[in-house]
Formats: C-alpha cells, sequence, structure tokens
C-alpha cells in the first residue's frame, strides 16, 4: 500500500507548512512512544535492554540502494506527481504549482544520481522541461511568477524562489512576463533555431516604458529576449521513512533557484557530476514579438493614415540597448511593416558575433503618411536616439550606424544620408522657400522635410530593392487606383489647401492637384523621385544595393516584378549583388543574407569597431 499512499499524499496532506511539521512531528512522538513502551515493558520484566541512544533519528528509506535504482524511483515519482499536476492544472488548482515543483524535484534528482545512464538521462530531461513547463505556466496563471520570483506552498505562507539572470542583459527586476509556452509559428519566419539540451526554453518579455496613450517607448509592446529556465536543487538526499509515507508535499519545499541563462552566452549547465549542453530556441523571442503586433495585412495597412494612434512614425528596438554594439536601423517599405525583416534578423541572430556586435532598431511608418515628413520624423527621431544613449558621443558604435531600406525604406534611409540644398523643394516650387507666404508654424513644420543636413553618426546604407529610378506600377491603372485611395492625414490636406491658396502660381501643376501621395512618390516621371536620384552622398557614406531580378517584363527588363534592374541600380554604390528573387521575398533570401554577414563583417573591419 505504501507506493499508492506516497502518489496520492502529496494532494491529500494539507498546505499549511504548520500543519504539514505537525504531521511529521506526531509521527515522530508515535514513533518513539512506541519505543517508550518498548523500554517500559522491558524494564518491568527486569530486562536490561542496550543499545539505544539518548537520542535517535529515523532510518533513510533509500539506505544502502543503488545509484541507478535510486534514480528510477525518483523518475518514478516524477511521472506520478506530473500527471496528477496535469489533472490539478486542467481544472484550476493551485495545487499544481507544488505538485509540479514537486515532479521537477524529483526529474532533477534522477538526472543528479545516474547520469551515464543514456536512456534515463533522455527521459528525466524531458521529464524534467515538462514539468518545469508546467510549473511556469500554472504559476503564472495564478500570479505566482513575476520579477521577485516563483512563490510555491500555501498563500498564507508561500516560499520564494529567487529569479537568477547568468548571462542575460537585464537584471530580474526588469523581467515583465516569463513565456514559458513554445510560440506557434508565423508565415513571416521560415525557419526555426533550436538547440536541444537540458532545460525549458522561454521567452522573458522585458518591463519597457511606455507612454501616455500604452505605446512602448523605443520598444515594440513586446519585447522578448530568449533564455533558457532551469530549476536547481541541491544535490539529492535520501528520505527517511516519514518522508517516503508522507510524500514531499508533506515537507517543507527543498531550496531552489530558478535561473533563466542566456543560451548565446552560456552553453552547458553543472548538474551533479555531469555537465549537459543548454536546450535553446533563439526564433521563439521573435515569434513572441511577432504575436503582439497586429496581422500585416498589406492592402489594409498600405492605406493607413499618418494621424491613426496605432500609426505613429517610430524607432523600436528589438533588445535593450546596450553601449559598444552597432546599431543597424531597418526601414520596410510600402504596405509592409516591421515585421517583414523578423525573417533576416531571424538568420542574422543565430550569430554570437551579430548578438555582440550590432543592435537592430526598426522604424515603423505608416506607408500612406507624407513621404518627406516621414523622412523628417525618421531624421529627428534617430538623433533623439543617438543623443539619449550616447549623450557625450564617447561610445564609437554610435557614431557608425547602418541604414537598411527595403523598397521605399531604401529611398527613406538616402534621405538621411545626402544634403539637398534647395533641390527637393524646387521639385515642387517656383518660387524660393522664404518668398513663400505662410505661417510661422507651418513654415516650421514643412521646412524640415525639404531643408536638412545628412546625419553625421550613419556612414553606411544597404538598399534592397529600392526604386531610385521609380517603379512602372505606379503608373499604371493599379497605380492610379491605390494612389487615389490612399489616405493622406487631414492636417497635411489643410496645410497644402492654405498654402496654395496664399500663393496662386508659386507651385508646380502636379504639386497644384494634390501634395503628392507615397505611390505618386514612385511615379518615373516624379520631380520629387528625380530630384533625390540625382543627389550624392558624401564619400564618407558606404553604399550597397542587393537587386532582384527574378521576373524579366517584356517592356521594363529583368527586375523583381515590381523594381526593375535599371531603376535598382544607383552610381557610387560598392557593392552589387543579384538575387533570383520577386519583391516581397528579396529581403528574405539566402543570398540576401549571406551579402548581410558580408556587408556588417566589412563594417566592422573597415572602422575598426
Amino acid at each position: 500500500m505504501l507506493p499508492a499512499i506516497e502518489r496520492a499524499a502529496p494532494f491529500l496532506v494539507s498546505e499549511n507548512a504548520t500543519v504539514r511539521g505537525l504531521l511529521q512531528q506526531v509521527l515522530v512522538l508515535v514513533v518513539a512512544a512506541g519505543l517508550a513502551c518498548v523500554c517500559a515493558d522491558a524494564a518491568a520484566q527486569g530486562l536490561k535492554v542496550q543499545g539505544l541512544p539518548k537520542s535517535f533519528s529515523l532510518p533513510v528509506a533509500d539506505a544502502e540502494v543503488p545509484a541507478h535504482e535510486k534514480a528510477g524511483r525518483h523518475l518514478a515519482r516524477a511521472r506520478d506527481y506530473a500527471k496528477q499536476s496535469a489533472e490539478l492544472a486542467s481544472e484550476g488548482n493551485c495545487r499544481a504549482i507544488d505538485g509540479y515543483f514537486a515532479a521537477t524535484e524529483a526529474a532533477w534528482n534522477a538526472l543528479w544520481l545516474c547520469p551515464s545512464d543514456p536512456e534515463l538521462v533522455r527521459e528525466a530531461a524531458e521529464l524534467y522541461a515538462c514539468t518545469l513547463q508546467g510549473l511556469l505556466e500554472s504559476a503564472t496563471a495564478h500570479g505566482r511568477l513575476d520579477c521577485r520570483g516563483l512563490l510555491v506552498g500555501p498563500e498564507w505562507g508561500p516560499i520564494i524562489v529567487p529569479i537568477e539572470m547568468p548571462g542575460m542583459q537585464i537584471p530580474a527586476s526588469a523581467i515583465e512576463h516569463v513565456e514559458a509556452t513554445p510560440p506557434p509559428g508565423d508565415k513571416r519566419i521560415h525557419r526555426r533555431h533550436e538547440r536541444g539540451g537540458f532545460g525549458l526554453p522561454v521567452s522573458v518579455r522585458v518591463a519597457t516604458p511606455a507612454d501616455r496613450e500604452g505605446n512602448r517607448i523605443l520598444a515594440p509592446q513586446r519585447q522578448s529576449l530568449a533564455a533558457t529556465a532551469v530549476l536547481r536543487f541541491p544535490m539529492p538526499a535520501d528520505e527517511n521513512v516519514l518522508e517516503a509515507f508522507s510524500g514531499p508535499l508533506a515537507r517543507d519545499h527543498a531550496p531552489a533557484i530558478l535561473d533563466l541563462v542566456n543560451p548565446m552566452e552560456i552553453a552547458a549547465v553543472d548538474l551533479g557530476p555531469s555537465r549537459p549542453l543548454l536546450a535553446a530556441d533563439l526564433t521563439a523571442p521573435l515569434l513572441d514579438m511577432l504575436g503582439g503586433m497586429p496581422a500585416n495585412d498589406n492592402a489594409v495597412n498600405f492605406f493607413l493614415p499618418y494621424g491613426s494612434s496605432t500609426a505613429r512614425p517610430r524607432i523600436e528596438l528589438l533588445e535593450p540597448h546596450r553601449p559598444g554594439r552597432v546599431p543597424v536601423v531597418f526601414i520596410h517599405g510600402l504596405g509592409s511593416d516591421e515585421g517583414t525583416w523578423f525573417d533576416l534578423l531571424n538568420e542574422l541572430r543565430v550569430h554570437p558575433w551579430f548578438q555582440k556586435r550590432f543592435e537592430p532598431w526598426l522604424f515603423h511608418y505608416p506607408t500612406g503618411a507624407s513621404f518627406l515628413q516621414t523622412s523628417a520624423v525618421l531624421r529627428r527621431q534617430l538623433t533623439a536616439t543617438v543623443r539619449r544613449f550616447d549623450p557625450e558621443g564617447k561610445d564609437p558604435a554610435m557614431q557608425h550606424l547602418i541604414l537598411v531600406g527595403h523598397s521605399m525604406g531604401g529611398l527613406h534611409a538616402k534621405l538621411q544620408v545626402v544634403e539637398p540644398g534647395t533641390a527637393l523643394w524646387d521639385s515642387v516650387a517656383c518660387v524660393p522657400f522664404n518668398e513663400v507666404r505662410m505661417r510661422s508654424s507651418i513654415r516650421r513644420q514643412v521646412a524640415p522635410g525639404y531643408f536638412f543636413k545628412p546625419l553625421p553618426f550613419v556612414n553606411r546604407v544597404v538598399y534592397i530593392a529600392t526604386p531610385h529610378a521609380g517603379s512602372s506600377l505606379a503608373s499604371l491603372a493599379v497605380g492610379r487606383v491605390a494612389s487615389a485611395t490612399v489616405q493622406q492625414p487631414e492636417e497635411s490636406l489643410a496645410i497644402h489647401r492654405e498654402v496654395l491658396g496664399a500663393n496662386p502660381g508659386a507651385f508646380r501643376s502636379d504639386f497644384e492637384r494634390a501634395p503628392p501621395t507615397t505611390v505618386d512618390i514612385l511615379e518615373p516621371k516624379s520631380s520629387i523621385l528625380q530630384a533625390l536620384h540625382d543627389l550624392r552622398p558624401s564619400c564618407r557614406v558606404t553604399m550597397h544595393s542587393i537587386i532582384g531580378n527574378g521576373v524579366t517584363w517584356p517592356l521594363s527588363g529583368p527586375g523583381d516584378n515590381v523594381v526593375p534592374v535599371s531603376s535598382a541600380r544607383l552610381p557610387g554604390v560598392v557593392s552589387e549583388v543579384l538575387v533570383p528573387s520577386v519583391h516581397t521575398e528579396l529581403h528574405h533570401h539566402p543570398i540576401t543574407v549571406f551579402e548581410m554577414e558580408r556587408i556588417l563583417a566589412e563594417h566592422l573591419r573597415e572602422n575598426g569597431l
């Protein structure tokens, strides 16, 4: 009967630590009373009792048992506790937390005691990860896991299991949430980078500040990091007969520490006499972040106006900033969002050198917004972010930013490294800017889109499928329909009407009809695009082109189905790579990934970083 009692006891005894202690004391007293009766009876019969010490300890239940057999017993207990804990968890019972805790400890003990048996180690490691996942999920569901630690035991007397963060770039106090459930796949990421081993891969969401509207500051709605959870226990001790009888939850919980380990910094874990590799899922945090973003609908996202509260241009950091890492700013194109870069980032982030030397930043903007004004916002936000992280200008990495733009994002990138003089203004107006009548508040708002200096801290730009000379699709019927349905910000339309009314004949005819939309900018005959094409960055800026040639059209020739090769080519680049791909897949293509890796390595070498 003892095995059955042992399996049931963990969930039948009281959760109160005091009651558990009293139960053990009562059992000890029963044994002691029995021994006292034996002694009394012996004395009454004139017998001499020998060998009874003044104090005694209870016999060890597993004494003289081989280590392999002990490990098997722990593994059997872990299975039983895991099964019963799962039943409690399905009922929403918080006692599942303590059951999973006991099951995880039993699996740990089995691994510790018999590391030489590969089959036992495999089963124990899988059971350990499974029960640890159940523990973290149940603790999260019942509000017992936060930055302070993991709470086990009764509500009126819980025990806090502290959290340590080996190799992580944040302290435990910065944890917002630990996501133990593996995230589902997403069509925006084609491969999942995982490593088998010991522990449970998790996503650690970082607590980041938010503005009054609830939007995170310099972070996506979820900023997640890859970690591997390891619940560490002390070296397993033999159970005494009372512990074996009453079950593990009838005694105090074993001391433990919950490690959230950076699997890119730490490759193995010490587990008694063995040192198994640490499990890892490097794609999980990207999938977790994508889960916090709206699903990308190209048709809908294309027409989002600037004024939408959820569509304001913003810079997002995928990880907390660390000095010494070079920011790489990724800028998406028309009808897209920052999620389009996650597949490329998934491939780059598997390299330890990328994690240590580079810091991915994303620029999100509504593609229906004013083209030049969006570039002005990017310029202003880049300047503010660099000053925020390096106010004294002492971090060399912050003086060598890289911009990577896909499609129209490449045009926004180019606008950060050129000095237009009056070229952009002359492309829309017939009179000088200072002679146009407008309110001073409007003048301050309009000027940054046309007159600016190149950013001194950007010295490399990568153009991917960028239509420097436009796209013929913008001139076709589909382009005309798209341009007519773009919802421009009402504020921009009001300024346009006011300035035109005060300055008849001061602007070119195409600008007088309506302010150009983002689709209009991409027409090969666009005066703004032609002016931008002729601008050249200074020699301190290194440029690269990655061009798609997966499709050939009768009129425009080879291209990517949207941008012809002839339009994507730009004089002055130091490298040009042709990729057999279409427009929407070009920045995901393996050749593009390889070229990006080469460019990043070259950036470090040429700048002495």
